[in-house]
């Protein structure tokens, strides 16, 4: 190659780099995997050194996962990453060359790497002051508020100098696997991985949304910290003595070693490498530490990783299978989701035989024929996707998968969402929506008929008790009380929930209706706005939008679930059966009627949703985010950004839960 080929090739490697910096950091949203983006690291140094130029920083840059207008804290020890090795014979180079250096055998910690986000705490006098993420490993964005939601961490140590205690935020893998769920029902793009879900919940500025999303934490290592540090009397001078150390504080952590030579950290790696698949959270490898901590520091640091240290990644396993055949779902809200049907291979601990496609487009992006033999990865070791088909393995007359322009059900034509990338039918009867319809109007949220979940909404379609939602109103409970394992206890007890869930508030049946795009707050802002269905289903786009937080795609949803046919013959038949679609007000005064409020931070004596109830008791309204529509800004410990917006807008009163309650008389 060219010297100028050479450079040419050089840019568009460090341009590729930053662009997937970019997506990793600051949208939690990767297109390759961490291997593959290592390679390209390591092909960009390889090059630079073909070269014979010093530009290795390019290759070391580190990324940022700092938003926009965040609030930042300086890290008092800078936040690094760590070197990576993908062969055990790596490992083994690396263990020589720091023994060769230091002259000596050496004593090393090996622990599970686990594959989450950042997280840097910073305690002084035994009380946490605030919680970062890694930043851009100089200073971290502020998520006090947020992590204080976390199980099992401590806020109060017995430790009382300043010391800065690192981790990984991560979601369970059952729970990661149920979100994922929730989200496909609710239309929302599924989270590639565990570590994308839980760097994306950290910063979500919704407190009962980050609750929804079961973050946990482990730790494992300290940033800065008064030496000689000790504990209880014992001095801490090993990295095992630190992972002790937190453990004894109350911090969680997970499986570690010390090993005295390499032939033990092989042992480990291979050992864990082997179980990974039974963890309850996602790791990606093992990390060796030099044990003794005044080497490391002897040792010090590169541009941006530890001397001291390694990561054995592990590959992720990639298998070649046959494509079967492509089905289509349809979800409860019309949503149409195209699956792969593979012959069955085993891969990343599991036999896996069918993968989401995810939507028309990606199938357009992979060029899909039957047949094709297809390349498969978990991504993210836990979900299946079909990486590429193999066309040169293709046969001339293999059919190509093209998406249905109607639905596989009920024959409707399929209409595109707004931002075009959904296909749908917008058939409120269709047939293939019943189950999940029915089961979501049932719920707690919605019209909260208990004992009637999804098992029995099964039996009750089967039996051909249930042929849409308003049969909910016509059961014939003498039948029902004649099945198997139910009984006439069970068909009064039910009899009783849906008679109650016909008092429900118009917002509740708002939302249990599962129009595309509404959720509860949603429901609420429109219930307590229009006041009734009629008001509400005649309201022009311009009406819709008008109301805080309704923008064009909801605002043109909710126009085209009423102009359907089916859905204004499902709200005739709810009236017919005593459902009033009419708003009852709540409030018990009008103290702060016509007002807007907004809280951030934790409230010394309310909860948020409490809080919130109480001021919608009095008139008031509740916003989704700062904007010139916001009257007052009530802030808690551990504010987040909101404070710096409402500031920074200048038209926004900020109080705290005292001022409130004075606005209350209260």
């Amino acid at each position: 190659m060219t010297k100028t080929a050479l450079q040419q090739e050089i840019a568009r490697l460090k341009s590729e780099i930053e662009r997937h910096n970019l997506l990793y950091y600051s949208f939690a949203n990767p297109e390759i995997s961490d291997y593959d983006y290592d390679m390209l690291v390591r092909k960009l140094k390889d090059l630079e050194a073909e070269l014979g130029e010093n530009l290795a920083e390019s290759a070391d840059k580190v990324g940022s996962d700092l938003s926009p207008s965040a609030r930042v804290i300086p890290h008092r020890v800078r936040m690094t990453s760590l070197d990576n090795a993908y062969s055990l014979e790596e490992v083994k180079a690396f263990i020589q060359k720091i023994e060769l250096e230091l002259g000596s055998k050496l004593s090393w910690c090996c622990e599970l790497k686990i594959d989450g986000f950042g997280i840097n705490l910073f305690y002084d006098q035994g009380k946490l002051q605030y919680a970062t993420t890694r930043g851009d490993g100089i200073e971290g964005e502020d998520v006090s508020a947020n992590f204080l939601l976390l199980p099992f961490v401590p806020h109060q140590i017995e430790y009382q100098m300043p010391i800065e205690i690192r981790g990984e935020i991560y979601i369970p893998i059952q729970d990661f696997l149920a979100m994922n769920e929730t989200r496909r029902d609710m239309e929302q793009k599924p989270f590639a991985n565990p570590r994308n879900a839980a760097a994306g919940s950290i910063k979500l500025k919704n407190r009962e949304e980050v609750r929804s999303r079961h973050l946990h934490a482990l730790f494992y290592a300290l940033g800065y910290y008064d030496s000689p540090l000790s504990l209880f009397g014992r001095t801490i001078d090993s990295q095992s003595g630190v992972l002790s150390f937190l453990a004894e504080l109350g911090f969680p952590g997970s499986e570690f070693i010390t090993a005295e030579d390499y032939e033990e950290i092989e042992a480990f790696c291979l050992a864990i490498e082997q179980k990974r698949y039974s963890l309850p959270f996602d790791i990606d490898g093992i990390v060796i530490k030099l044990n003794d901590l005044e080497l490391q520091k002897k040792l010090g640091f590169t541009g941006k990783s530890p001397k001291w240290a390694v990561a054995y990644k592990f590959k992720p396993e990639e298998k070649e299978t046959i494509l079967e055949e492509v089905s289509y779902q349809v979800g409860r809200t019309g949503a149409i989701t195209p699956v792969a049907h593979l012959k069955p291979v085993f891969i990343s601990g599991s036999t896996v035989s069918r993968a989401t496609l995810h939507n028309e487009d990606e199938i357009i992006r992979l060029d899909l024929h039957l047949g094709d033999r297809v390349r498969i990865v978990k991504s993210g070791e836990i979900i299946p996707k079909i990486l590429s088909a193999d066309s040169s393995k293709r046969s001339p007359d293999a059919a190509s998968v093209s998406f249905p322009n109607s639905c596989p059900v009920c024959g409707s034509h399929l209409e595109r969402d707004a931002e075009g990338s959904i296909n749908y039918c917008a058939n409120a009867a269709c047939p293939a929506q019943l189950q999940r319809r029915i089961e979501h109007f049932a719920s707690r949220d919605a019209m909260d008929i208990s004992g009637l979940g999804e098992s029995l909404i099964a039996r009750f379609i089967e039996e051909g008790l249930l042929t849409g939602i308003p049969d909910i109103y016509q059961l014939d409970f003498d039948k029902i009380a004649t099945l198997d394992r139910l009984g006439k206890k069970s068909a009064e007890n039910l009899k009783t929930a849906i008679e109650n869930s016909k008092t429900k508030n118009f917002d509740k049946l708002l939302f249990a209706l599962g129009i595309r795009h509404v959720g509860s707050i949603t429901a609420r802002s429109l219930a307590g706005h229009f006041g009734s269905i009629d008001a509400l289903s005649s309201a022009s786009l311009e009406e819709l939008q008008a109301i805080p937080d309704i923008g064009a795609v909801v605002a043109q949803s909710i126009i085209s679930f009423f102009a359907n046919p089916a859905n204004q013959e499902l709200v005739f038949k709810l009236q017919e059966a005593g459902i009033s679609f009419v708003y009852r007000s709540e409030q018990s005064s009008s103290a702060l009627e016509g007002k807007t409020f907004l809280i951030t931070g934790t409230l010394p004596h309310y909860g948020r949703k409490e809080m919130e109830s109480l001021i919608m008791q009095h008139g008031g309204k509740i916003l989704g985010s700062v904007g010139k529509q916001l009257n007052y800004l009530i802030v808690g410990e551990n504010a987040g950004s909101k404070l710096d917006k409402a500031q920074k807008l200048g038209t926004v009163s900020i109080i705290n839960e005292a001022e409130l309650l004075g606005l209350l008389g209260e």
